[in-house]
C-alpha cells in the first residue's frame, strides 16, 4: 500500500498546522510522532472509513499483527472521476470483499492502471486514469476528493492515537512517557568544574549546591531528569558522567578533589562543549573556573551548540588575588570576554565573585534551574570582574543611567542581579514609590550585597506594570531581571513547503539569509492564567543596537497555542537578535515574554540525516547537505565525532554559486565495543575561505540499538516476475530498444531502498508481504545488478537481465527464485527489542 507510512519515516517532520508540532523534540518524540502520524495517514489515505468501518484497525501499528485484507497489486481499486468530489469512485468489488486499499502519490512510482489516486491539487498521478482520489486530509474539495468524510477519518486517527499514547504509558509509566514525550516539567542539570589545583573552594560550593538541589527537590515536579558532571583542567578534560540518579550523581560528584598544577589558560570550552552535547535541550549548564579558555577556537562551535539545544549557560568566575596560580605570562584583563559573550548568547548569566563568597553566590544554581522567564538584561561593557571594579572604580566619574522594565500581571518571584562597577542603585515601583540599595529590607526589595553583587528580592505580590532601575555607574556593569510565571513559550524556525501536505517544515538550523522563513511561537499556559485569558499581538525582533522589525503575530486556524510570523528579508548574517512576544491580558494590561537566548542569521544551511539505524560493529552512513542561497562561496568541509571515531567525508572542498546545493556522504564505523544505548555526536563544520565569515555547524546525535533478537529464517528472495521488451541485433540500434522486468522481493526485515549499482535509485511498492521493483533500461545495457538495503541496514545484490530475443514482447515463465546473501531477519520478538529501544532513548532523551 504506497500511500502511507511503511517507507515514509525519512521525509516525516512535524508541520507547523498540525497538533503534533513541538519544540526541542527529542529522537523518542520523533519516533512516537511518526507512528502517531501513519496512524492519522491510514485513515485519511486508505479507504477504512468507506468500508463502513466506525471503530479504530486493532493491527495498526501493532508488532507482530500484520493488516489483512489488502487489495494485491493485480486487483483493480477505483473507476474514473473527473470532479474535485469523488464519492462513490471505489469499485463495488473493494467494498463486497471489504479490500483495503490506499492512493499513488505523484508520478514515481508510475500508478498501475485501475489503482486509485491520493487525489487533490497536488497529486500529478490523479491525471492518469482512473482519475481522481481518495484521500481524506482536509474538509476543502480541491486537496481531498473525499473531503465529505474527513471529520470521520479525523475522529478515527484521534481515537488510534490516544490507544497507541494509552497503551505505551502503560507499559512504561508516567515518569518515562513523560521524558519520552519532552513533557517533563525539568529537563537537566550540569555542572562543567575545573579541577585545578587553586578551584577547591568553587568545587566545594559546587557539591554544596548540587546536595542541596537533590534533597530539595526530590521526588518533585522539579527533580531534574538527568545530572551532569563534565571535569577539566590542562591538558585533560572529561570524562562525561551522565545519570538520572541523584545519588549515583552525587557519589561521584563527592569524589571530585582539586588537582595539583594547572597553569592558566584550561580546556573549559572543550568540557562545556562535551556538556552540551550530553545536556536534554533546555538544560541549564554551571561552569565553574578561575582562568581563561586554552581552546577560544571553539567558540563558534559552543555557541552554536547551546542556540541549538537552548540550553542556558551560566559562568561562576573566582578571582581572587589572594590565592595563587601558576601563569605563564601576564593575563590580559579582558581574558573573560568569550565567557561573557556565550553566557549573553545563550541567555545565561556570568558572576564574578571570590572564593570567600562563592557558596553564597553559588545559590543563584538553585533559583535559576527552576522554569523561569527572563524579564530584562543589560549589559555594558565586558569587564565587570571584582579585580576590574577595585582597579578602576574610584578613577571614574559617576554617571546616572535609567533602565525600565515591564512586570506583567502572570509574573511573580522576581529578582534582580546586579553586579559590576555600580556605586548605588534606586528601584522605582509602577505607583512611584522608591527603595535604595542601603535598605537592605524596605516596601519594594530585600537586597542583598554578596562581594561587589546585588540581588533584589521584590516582594510578593509584584505590582504589575512599569518599573524603573536608577544606577549610578563608574564603569561597567551587567543587569539580569528574572522571575517565574506559568506564561511562557517556545519557538523554532521554518520555511513554507508544497506537495501531499503543504505547510512550515521545521528547520534544524537557525535562518538563513535570504531563504524565506517563518517563526512558528509555541505558547504555554495560555489557559493557566488566574487573571483570565490572554491574548498576544505581535513579536520584536530586538538587535543589540534597536529594533530590528515587530511583527504581527496569526494565530493558528486549529490550535490556540500556536503562532506564526513571517521573518522580514532585510535581515543579514550580521544581524542577531533577540525575539520578544507582546500581549495583554484580560483587562488589557501589558504582557511581555522574551526568549532567553539569542537568535542568529547564517549564510548557508547545513543538514545531516540518515534512514538507517546504527548498531556496534556496523558501518554508518551519512548524509550531508550544504545550500547556498545567496553570492558566490567557497566552503571547506570538516567532521568530527564524539567520542572519536575515525570518519570520511566524500567532499573536503566545495564551492557554490547562487542558490546552488551539495550533498555527500560521511561513513563512520561504530566500534562492536560500543555500548547500545550509547550516543555518537556527529558535528559537520563549514569553514568559509571566500568570502571570509564565521563558519557554520550541523549536528546529529546518533543512538546505538542493540542487535535485534534473532532466530535464522531463509535468506530474503528475488525473483522476476515478469519481463518485456526485444533486444534484437544490431547493436547498433539499442539506443532505440528497450526492455523492462519486474523484480519481486521477499524480505522479512522491509526493504528501505533499491539501487541500481553505482546509479540510479529504483521506485518500488508493496505486494501483499513481498515488494516489487520495475527496471526498465535501453538494450545498450542487457543485464544489471540492483543493490537492496533493507530496514536494518543490511545490502545484497539481485540481478536482473534482458529477455532473449527470441521472444520478444512477451512475459517470461518465472525463473527459479534466487536467495540474496544476508545476515539473519528479525523475529516475533520484535516487541520486546522494540520497547528495550523505548528504554534506551528514556535513557538518551535529549538529543
Amino acid at each position: 500500500m504506497p500511500g502511507y507510512c511503511k517507507h515514509a519515516k525519512k521525509s516525516f517532520r512535524p508541520y507547523a498546522r498540525s497538533s503534533t508540532a513541538s519544540l526541542g523534540t527529542s529522537w523518542g518524540s520523533y519516533s512516537i510522532l511518526y507512528r502517531c502520524q501513519c496512524e492519522n495517514d491510514f485513515y485519511s489515505h486508505s479507504n477504512w472509513v468507506e468500508l463502513g468501518n466506525q471503530q479504530i484497525n486493532p493491527d495498526l501499528v501493532q508488532p507482530g499483527h500484520e493488516i489483512k485484507s489488502i487489495a494485491e497489486a493485480g486487483v483493480p481499486t477505483c473507476s474514473d472521476c473527473t470532479d474535485w468530489t469523488c464519492e462513490g469512485n471505489l469499485l463495488d468489488d473493494v467494498a463486497s470483499k471489504g479490500l483495503l486499499t490506499t492512493g499513488y502519490y505523484g508520478s514515481q512510482p508510475k500508478k498501475p492502471i485501475g489503482k486509485c489516486s491520493h487525489g487533490g491539487r497536488f497529486d500529478d498521478s490523479r491525471h492518469r486514469e482512473p482519475r481522481g482520489g481518495i484521500n481524506k486530509d482536509s474538509s476543502s474539495l480541491f486537496f481531498s476528493p473525499h473531503h465529505y468524510l474527513h471529520n470521520e477519518a479525523a475522529f478515527l486517527a484521534q481515537e488510534a492515537t490516544k490507544h497507541f499514547l494509552e497503551k505505551l504509558w502503560q507499559e512504561i509509566g508516567s515518569k518515562q512517557f513523560m521524558r519520552l514525550l519532552d513533557i517533563s516539567p525539568s529537563t537537566g542539570l550540569s555542572f562543567v568544574v575545573d579541577t585545578t589545583g587553586s578551584m577547591g573552594d568553587e568545587i566545594n560550593a559546587a557539591k554544596y549546591q548540587a546536595r542541596e538541589i537533590i534533597d530539595q527537590r526530590r521526588g518533585t515536579p522539579q527533580e531534574p531528569d538527568f545530572y551532569i558532571l563534565v571535569p577539566f583542567h590542562d591538558p585533560e578534560f572529561g570524562p562525561v558522567h551522565k545519570t538520572s540518579d541523584p545519588e549515583e550523581f552525587w557519589k561521584i560528584f563527592d569524589r571530585i578533589i582539586p588537582l595539583s598544577g594547572g597553569d592558566e589558560p584550561e580546556m573549559c570550552l572543550s568540557a562545556l562543549e562535551l556538556a552540551l552535547q550530553y545536556s536534554p535541550p533546555y538544560s541549564e549548564i554551571f561552569v565553574f573556573t578561575d582562568a581563561s579558555a586554552k581552546d577560544a577556537h571553539l567558540k563558534n562551535s559552543v555557541e552554536s551548540l547551546s542556540q541549538e539545544k537552548k540550553c542556558k549557560v551560566t559562568f561562576l568566575i573566582t578571582e581572587d588575588p589572594s590565592r595563587t596560580r601558576a601563569k605563564r605570562e601576564t593575563l590580559a584583563p579582558d581574558r573573560f570576554d568569550l565567557y561573557v559573550e556565550l553566557a549573553h548568547s545563550s541567555g545565561g548569566q556570568i558572576i564574578f565573585t571570590d572564593d570567600k563568597n562563592i557558596r553564597h553566590v553559588a545559590k543563584i544554581i538553585g533559583e535559576s534551574s527552576i522554569s523561569s522567564v527572563t524579564l530584562f538584561r543589560h549589559q555594558k561593557g565586558n569587564i565587570f570582574s571584582l579585580k576590574g571594579v577595585h582597579q578602576k572604580i574610584k578613577k571614574r566619574a559617576t554617571e546616572l543611567e535609567v533602565h525600565q522594565f515591564w512586570i506583567d500581571s502572570l509574573v511573580d518571584k522576581v529578582v534582580v542581579t546586579i553586579q559590576g562597577a555600580i556605586h548605588a542603585f534606586e528601584i522605582w515601583d509602577p505607583s512611584g514609590k522608591v527603595q535604595m540599595n542601603k535598605l537592605t529590607t524596605g516596601p519594594l526589595a530585600k537586597i542583598e550585597s554578596i562581594g561587589g553583587i546585588y540581588r533584589a528580592f521584590l516582594s510578593s505580590p509584584v505590582h504589575a506594570g512599569k518599573w524603573t532601575l536608577k544606577l549610578y555607574s563608574r564603569g561597567h556593569y551587567s543587569v539580569y531581571i528574572q522571575g517565574q510565571s506559568t506564561l511562557d513559550f517556545l519557538y523554532y524556525f521554518a520555511v513554507p513547503v508544497d506537495g501531499r501536505h503543504p505547510g512550515l517544515f521545521m528547520m534544524d538550523s537557525h535562518p538563513v539569509e535570504g531563504l524565506p522563513t517563518y517563526l512558528v511561537v509555541m505558547v504555554m499556559g495560555l489557559n493557566q492564567s488566574e487573571s483570565g485569558s490572554v491574548h498576544l499581538q505581535a513579536v520584536n525582533l530586538e538587535g543589540r543596537t534597536g529594533s530590528l522589525g515587530e511583527l504581527e503575530l496569526q494565530g493558528g486556524a486549529q490550535r490556540a497555542d500556536l503562532f506564526v510570523a513571517e521573518l522580514p528579508p532585510t535581515l543579514l548574517t550580521s544581524n542577531n537578535f533577540s525575539i520578544v512576544v507582546h500581549g495583554v491580558d484580560s483587562e488589557g494590561r501589558r504582557l511581555e515574554r522574551a526568549a532567553p537566548q539569542a537568535a542568529t542569521m547564517v549564510g548557508s544551511l547545513l543538514e545531516l540525516s540518515r534512514d538507517t539505524p546504527v548498531f556496534p560493529g556496523r558501518l554508518v552512513s551519512i548524509t550531508w547537505k550544504v545550500m547556498n542561497p545567496g553570492s558566490s562561496k567557497e566552503y571547506e568541509l570538516k567532521v568530527s565525532s564524539v567520542p572519536q571515531l575515525a570518519a570520511n567525508i566524500s567532499s573536503s572542498r566545495l564551492q557554490l554559486g547562487f542558490n546552488q546545493t551539495a550533498t555527500g556522504q560521511i561513513s563512520l564505523h561504530v566500534p562492536n565495543t560500543t555500548t547500545p544505548g550509547s550516543v555518537i555526536t556527529v558535528t559537520l563544520q563549514a569553514n568559509l575561505l571566500h568570502p571570509d565569515g564565521d563558519p557554520g555547524f550541523a549536528h546529529i546525535y546518533l543512538l546505538v540499538m542493540p542487535l535485534p533478537q534473532v532466530q535464522i529464517f531463509p535468506s530474503p528472495l528475488c525473483s522476476v516476475a515478469s519481463a518485456d521488451g526485444s533486444c534484437d541485433p544490431p547493436q547498433s540500434l539499442c539506443h532505440s530498444q528497450h526492455w523492462t522486468a519486474i523484480l519481486r522481493i521477499r524480505d522479512e526485515a522491509g526493504i528501505r531502498s533499491v539501487q541500481v549499482e553505482g546509479g540510479a535509485v529504483v521506485p518500488h511498492q508493496a505486494d501483499g508481504p513481498a515488494e516489487l521493483v520495475t527496471y526498465t533500461s535501453d538494450c545498450c545495457s542487457q543485464q544489471a545488478q540492483l543493490i537492496v538495503t533493507n530496514l536494518l541496514g543490511e545490502t545484497y545484490p539481485c540481478q536482473v537481465a534482458a529477455p532473449p530475443s527470441t521472444r520478444p514482447g512477451k512475459a517470461l515463465p518465472r525463473p527459479p527464485d534466487v536467495k540474496a546473501r544476508v545476515g539473519p531477519s528479525p523475529t516475533s520478538a520484535w516487541w520486546c527489542w522494540a520497547l528495550l529501544t523505548v528504554f534506551l532513548t528514556i535513557d538518551w532523551l535529549g538529543f
